[in-house]
């Protein structure tokens, strides 16, 4: 009788395994043929963290902002990159690029390595920032571009250091 426990435990644990190795999601493959084109830019997703905390959750907690305060200073940082979405970005074979913004209009090349896409805007060196494709298909993709920024509130109070985390939809025409 012992022996078919055992036997029933072991079998159970391995489908347990197979069956939680197997719902791990998977990111899915990026390829590159899927970003040629023209791509529609959406509006820009902004997200400013503080280590695991968001900007608004740091302020409070940390340096004991009221929530009125904490908004308006959020509002104020984010405001700066809301604008970053609309327009229009078509992706080349020759690797070139062309963007349209407003009144806006940049050209340069890219380079997809895995996931990280790199712009160069014509003149200038590669940035070593690139934007990473969470998603993509023909028609559809995520991009995510963070960065680093120190943040200083006045004269009283220390610099910290936030992650600015913009998110951009992007759909192809």
């Amino acid at each position: 009788m012992r022996k078919l426990f055992v036997n029933n435990v072991i079998l159970l644990t391995l489908i347990t395994s197979v069956l939680l190795v197997s719902s791990c999601e998977k990111k899915e493959e990026i390829i590159e043929a899927d970003l040629i084109g023209i791509w529609d830019i959406g509006q820009a997703s902004v997200d400013i963290k503080v280590g695991p905390l968001s900007l608004f959750d740091f302020l409070i907690s940390t340096l004991q902002f009221g929530q009125e305060a904490a908004q308006q200073l959020v509002d104020e940082y984010t405001s700066e990159f809301i604008e970053i979405g609309g327009g229009t970005i078509a992706f080349n074979e020759d690797y070139s690029y062309l963007m349209h913004q407003s009144e806006l209009e940049e050209s340069g090349t890219w380079k997809l390595e895995s996931d990280l896409l790199y712009m160069t805007i014509t003149g200038e060196t590669q940035d070593d920032d690139p934007l990473t494709v969470e998603s993509l298909n023909s028609s559809a993709a995520l991009v995510v571009w963070e960065e680093e920024m120190e943040i200083s509130l006045g004269e009283d109070m220390n610099e910290f250091t936030a992650t600015i985390i913009i998110e951009l939809n992007l759909s192809k025409q």
